[in-house]
Formats: structure tokens, C-alpha cells, sequence
């Protein structure tokens, strides 16, 4: 499961990139940024988002480092 968790956190890094993007592109009233959490301005959007994905990258490669170190 170790080895397994990385890869998952950095494919969800991955989706909520493109999500955030294919969302960007299209113009709406109001995004959902996370739960319940909404914003009309588009660029406070996607700021948020690329954070939250940024998490979930950063996180997941430092674990794929540690147990490439480990072994």
C-alpha cells in the first residue's frame, strides 16, 4: 500500500489540474472550488485549485522519494 499511495496522490494532483483547466476555459456564473465553496471571479478559481492540486503533487512525490530511498 506504501508503494501504491504515492502514485495515487500525484494521479489525483493530475486530475484536479486538468479539471481546474477544462472549467477555466469555459465561462460560468459561479465555480466550485472545493465542497461548498464558491467563487464567481475565475482567477481566485483557479489559484485555489492549482494550490489544493499543488498539495497532492508535492506530497505524493515526496513519498515516491522516501520509498525509492528506503530501498
Amino acid at each position: 500500500m506504501k508503494k501504491i499511495l504515492p502514485i495515487i496522490y500525484i494521479a489525483i494532483g493530475i486530475f484536479i489540474l486538468v479539471n481546474t483547466f477544462s472549467r477555466f476555459s469555459q465561462d460560468l456564473e459561479s465555480y466550485r472550488v472545493i465542497l461548498n465553496f464558491k467563487t464567481e471571479n475565475k482567477y481566485i478559481f483557479v489559484l485555489i485549485r492549482i494550490l489544493f492540486a499543488g498539495w497532492f503533487l508535492i506530497d505524493g512525490v515526496k513519498k515516491l522519494k522516501q520509498i525509492n530511498e528506503e530501498e
